[in-house]
């Protein structure tokens, strides 16, 4: 009981026994007063009787004794109210604790729900930046296709004009078969570098999936020890509201597995148009460089035959010219020499080196002597011609013969 009820009991309690006490004693004095009037004029007719009832010790007691169990009986239903009062306090107290928690989750529940809502919608925003993508990359692979048909076709045209110049490329066959190994070097080369970096594009995208998969349980083990520390909890407060709580977290659980195990599947979805969008990316990109590679094949294949073509015009210029400079031999009608001949952009002879001998050294040194006397020699003045006419093989022999 609070102290401020036990005081104001104990106040009314003096109280009551200072009342009895007086009105004991009143009740004697009044007795004694009426004795003492019978006895002094008992036998006056004047004087009418009164009539008094003699109070015993065993009635006041008696009296006492009700008083004290009705204030007993009182002060136990006031206790009884106490408790039922601070019971009634603890329940709403628990009720407003429990009410705070379910409030609390609900919170961090919404904050979970629209975060996964978020990364939906930011999957989503990828999938269409993606899409975007691959359109365009179809668009690219159809422009490529467009302009390969081209370049075949211009090819057709190019072979046949080699049909037709056979015969003025002789002398560049060498030359082109080293280029064409080299290209087959430089294609293997570069079909290695790919295997590498695909697998490399492999190693890290299994590199990732095991992050997120780690990420995931350790995510998924600290929320589920959360629940079980709650849980545990809520079953010492109230073991009927825990079963009911283990229900529904069961049902929450499952949910959000549910939940887990579509996003997964989405983001497994993900990853394989990723990969397949990477592969496609990978094929449009060497299908590009080897277009690209056919295209500079072919447009320097075109500019070399034009520039032989043209160079094949100023042959008779340069073989008069070196004749004009070339000292005539004695039994030099029969013979032939073939000198390697250097020149720079202007025509300019820099070097002359004899490449197939006539037998003789005399008249090889004699052509070669004739060469560079007849520097500059004439020569296309197309700029484009000169890496593909800086050095030819020319062959020279007695100017009757």
């Amino acid at each position: 009981m609070p102290d401020g009820t036990q005081k104001s009991f104990g106040f009314k309690s003096v109280l009551l026994a200072v009342c009895v006490h007086a009105a004991i004693v009143l009740a004697v004095g009044i007795n004694l007063v009426f004795e003492n009037v019978l006895d002094t004029g008992s036998n006056s007719a004047d004087v009418q009787p009164i009539h008094a009832r003699a109070i015993t010790e065993d009635a006041i007691n008696a009296e006492l004794e009700l008083i004290r169990q009705k204030e007993e009986a009182e002060q136990l239903r006031k206790l009884d109210q106490e408790k039922k009062l601070q019971q009634t306090l603890r329940e709403q107290q628990e009720a407003e604790q429990q009410l705070a928690l379910i409030e609390s989750r609900r919170a961090a529940e919404e904050e979970r729900i629209q975060a996964a809502e978020q990364a939906r919608q930011a999957q989503e925003d990828e999938i269409r930046k993606l899409e975007d993508a691959k359109k365009q990359k179809r668009e690219d692979l159809t422009a490529i296709e467009e302009e390969q048909s081209q370049m075949q076709a211009e090819l057709k045209k190019l072979e046949q004009e080699k049909q037709e110049q056979e015969q003025a490329a002789e002398e560049l066959r060498n030359q082109e078969l080293a280029n064409q190994q080299q290209q087959a070097e430089e294609l293997e080369t570069l079909r290695k570098k790919k295997a590498r970096l695909n697998e490399e594009l492999e190693r890290l995208e299994i590199e990732k999936q095991e992050r997120l998969q780690a990420e995931t349980l350790r995510q998924e083990e600290a929320r589920q020890e959360e629940e079980r520390k709650l849980a545990a909890k809520k079953l010492q407060e109230d073991e009927k509201q825990r079963q009911a709580e283990i229900e529904r977290e069961k049902a929450e659980e499952a949910k959000r597995q549910a939940a887990l195990e579509l996003k997964e599947k989405e983001r497994l979805a993900t990853i394989e148009r990723n990969q397949r969008e990477l592969e496609e990316q990978a094929r449009l990109d060497e299908l590009a460089r080897i277009q690209e590679a056919q295209r500079k094949t072919l447009e320097e294949e075109r500019l070399r035959r034009k520039a032989l073509s043209e160079f094949s015009k100023y042959i008779p210029a340069i073989r008069n010219k070196v004749a004009q400079q070339w000292t005539i031999l004695d039994g030099s009608e029969f013979l032939r020499t073939t000198v390697m001949v250097k020149i720079s952009t202007s025509g300019g002879v820099e070097s002359a080196t004899v490449t197939h001998s006539s037998g003789s050294s005399e008249f090889d040194r004699s052509v070669t002597i004739a060469i560079l006397k007849a520097s500059p020699l004439p020569i296309p003045p197309d700029p484009e011609f000169y890496n593909f006419i800086k050095e030819f093989q020319f062959t020279f022999s007695h100017p009757s013969s």
